[in-house]
């Protein structure tokens, strides 16, 4: 199974496209192209990467995606 990094940036990209990753990479400093979907997910990478969340995604969206992280 795909770690937490992995499943929000493929919903972010199926979201925004490209450009919404891009601005969640420039947002949270965290390459999330660079985390492997079977690598462990980096604790401080996923904490920037879920404070910057709430600039990128509508509430929502943000609703849409936990369900979708707490399926799994």
């Amino acid at each position: 199974m795909a770690n937490r990094i992995s499943r929000i940036t493929s919903y972010v990209e199926k979201r925004k496209l490209g450009f919404g990753v891009a601005r969640l990479i420039m947002m949270s400093g965290v390459n999330v192209r660079s985390i492997s979907p079977n690598d462990p997910d980096p604790p401080d990478a996923l904490r920037r990467l879920e404070q910057a969340l709430p600039q990128l995604l509508s509430a929502q969206e943000l609703k849409e995606l936990q369900e979708l992280l707490s399926e799994a």
